[in-house]
């Protein structure tokens, strides 16, 4: 968990000493058996579109906002997407399937977002880059945050799960260290991007 209060799938979870609970009624989470999802009660599964919209047309990366209005921690809208053409908006997660599609369909168009949708003021990391400079940033990223949790573990590797592929980046880390690694990762794929562009 990144941090300590979150959100799975649109139901709000918090980390306690006995693991990691549902905030609602303090029942375990269990990773390998999500409850589905808040909004439209559809199952998903880690690392799969969402399945009210899945294949967005022009899209990279996306996320419905699960029936959860804003997010736990930040307090911003919880939902995303971001176009291949580095643009990202946000929205409600309470809009929907049948709106984000329409939203990006509008966007695409070049036409004026749907109420409740706005575009963010800066772009994606990838915006204005090949396929080729983009699949550099990716195939070093991971190690790249590898770096930066080594830093904020004082010189410590990063855990054998992250190492392996079995788990996220924060897995073992305390909360300054996450804080640390979330501070510096803009500054790091920046730096990636301007190798790549010298490519």
């Amino acid at each position: 968990m990144l941090f300590k209060i979150d959100s799975h799938f649109g139901h709000v979870i918090k980390e306690t000493a006995n693991g990691i609970v549902y905030q609602a009624d303090g029942s375990p989470v269990d990773p390998a058996n999500p409850r589905p999802c808040a909004g439209c009660k559809a199952r998903c599964r880690e690392g799969e579109q969402d399945p009210c919209i899945a294949n967005l047309p022009g899209t990279s990366a996306a996320c419905c906002g699960h029936g959860l209005d804003l997010t736990p921690v930040y307090k911003s809208p919880n939902g995303y997407v971001a176009l291949d053409d580095g643009r990202r908006m946000s929205f409600s997660g309470l809009v929907g399937g049948e709106r984000i599609r329409a939203a990006v369909d509008a966007a695409l168009k070049g036409e004026e977002l749907p109420q409740g949708f706005s575009f963010d003021d800066t772009k994606m990391w990838w915006t204005g880059l090949s396929d080729y400079q983009r699949q550099h940033v990716h195939n070093h990223m991971l190690a790249g945050l590898a770096r930066l949790v080594t830093e904020a573990k004082k010189g410590e590797a990063p855990s054998a799960r992250f190492l392996s592929g079995e788990a996220m980046w924060w897995d073992g880390l305390d909360e300054e260290q996450k804080a640390y690694v979330w501070a510096h990762t803009g500054e790091m794929i920046a730096q990636l991007v301007e190798e790549a562009k010298s490519l």
